[in-house]
């Protein structure tokens, strides 16, 4: 048995090795290009980039072998299960545990979180971004179990609420907006894709509506919230801000 279970991790890993050069084949072309051309880096710093590639290719292969291999069948058989005690509380605060972890493990995440520090020159703190998006992810999946539990189409969801993202929009700054915006994309990495769809999914399967694919769509919904905490810092931020010029001005 632990032989067959080599064989096959093996196998996935050539599989999975092979699908990663041909992600990052364009790349290494478009790099290729630009040095011929344009960029004529030093020997010194082409092998740094060789060496960070080789890096990357590595890490991305493990990542998603890990993955493939049994992260997404665990995060699969974990929502049956939890869907299977037909427990709304339970669920919504799992749910809700599940989201805030799995973003705070996201790499992603803090990139974001650093651009955004760097950008405003300090004026919006990591925490407060960090806790942002944590939360926002973590309300998405507790909604999630919510619809998921009374089997809601998920257009009451996406419409009104992107209806309100776009009309809280017009009352924060512009840069702000985009980085809303922007966040919604970023908290939709890795972990959401790896763990959090396939959690939905299983949670579908144990409850038995007869509607496994109504899993589907937690993506989508993990990239709208976020976007909703975020435009909210944004106005409180307005909103202090005027308060600090009308004291000044006074």
């Amino acid at each position: 048995m632990v032989v067959d279970v080599l064989k096959d991790l093996l196998k996935m890993t050539g599989e999975v090795f092979l699908e990663v050069l041909i992600a990052i084949a364009p790349f290494a072309i478009v790099y290729l290009l630009a040095q011929f051309l344009f960029l004529k880096y030093r020997k010194s710093r082409i092998l740094n980039l060789i060496r960070g590639s080789l890096i990357s290719i590595i890490g991305l292969t493990v990542f998603l072998v890990g993955v493939k291999f049994g992260f997404m069948e665990v995060a699969r058989k974990v929502g049956a299960t939890l869907g299977s005690k037909k427990n709304l509380l339970l669920l919504i605060v799992l749910g809700l545990v599940i989201g805030i972890t799995t973003s705070l493990a996201d790499p992603s995440i803090y990139v974001l979180v650093h651009e955004v520090e760097e950008a405003s020159g300090a004026s919006i703190a990591k925490r407060l971004i960090l806790i942002a998006l944590s939360v926002g992810v973590g309300g998405a999946i507790a909604l999630t179990m919510v619809r998921l539990y009374f089997n809601i189409n998920i257009l009451y969801f996406f419409v009104p609420g992107y209806i309100i993202a776009v009309l809280m929009s017009h009352f924060v700054d512009s840069d702000h907006a985009a980085m809303s915006f922007d966040s919604g994309g970023v908290v939709t990495g890795t972990m959401a894709a790896s763990f959090i769809l396939p959690f939905a999914i299983g949670v579908s399967e144990g409850l038995g509506n007869g509607n496994q694919s109504a899993g589907f769509g937690v993506v989508g919904f993990v990239a709208l919230v976020p976007i909703l905490t975020m435009l909210i810092i944004g106005i409180i931020l307005r909103i202090e801000r005027k308060r600090q010029s009308t004291s000044e001005e006074e």
